[in-house]
């Protein structure tokens, strides 16, 4: 269990990390990639005008959305997350606006069923701000109340070994 989810932040320099993992401790990455992913699918999916794959696609957003943060977060003790969950957010919804600025200027950025235009931006980023943040803050508590009941299970099942005195 110590290697998921660990109790106390350790010094990374000491350990040769895998390289997915060394991505996965900065929060600007892993954050900067969810935005521009669900940015471009966000695209994609409300051009495809099907109502099957627009909510087969807002499942799929919203599961790599928290599996991105799982991602991240699975680095740090829980009493860390809060910081590290709202520096993704911020990270986030600003790659996802910046995305969704360049979306606009090439013509491909969709709101609702029409093509966006800038007077269309604040109101996405208002949306955004408000479902990205909703989305962040309730699965970061579920994970953090999962996370200490499988610790607290296992630490139960884990034979206490006496010290001499």
């Amino acid at each position: 269990m110590s290697r998921f989810f660990p109790r106390d932040v350790v010094h990374w320099g000491e350990e040769k990390l895998h390289p997915l993992r060394a991505f996965a401790i900065r929060t600007i990455e892993p954050a900067g990639i969810t935005g521009l992913v669900l940015r471009v699918w966000r695209t994609i999916v409300l051009g495809s005008g099907s109502w099957i794959f627009f909510v087969s696609g807002l499942t799929v957003g919203v599961l790599f959305l928290c599996g991105m943060l799982t991602w991240h977060l699975g680095n740090y003790p829980v009493k860390r997350w809060p910081l590290r969950a709202f520096a993704f957010f911020v990270i986030e919804c600003a790659v996802e606006m910046g995305m969704s600025s360049v979306l606009i200027v090439f013509g491909r950025e969709r709101y609702g069923s029409q093509l966006a235009t800038w007077g269309d931006w604040w109101p996405m980023a208002g949306q955004a701000l408000w479902q990205r943040g909703l989305t962040i803050v309730l699965f970061t508590l579920i994970l953090a109340v999962v996370v200490q009941l499988v610790r607290r299970a296992v630490d139960q099942r884990r034979p206490v070994h006496a010290t001499p005195n």
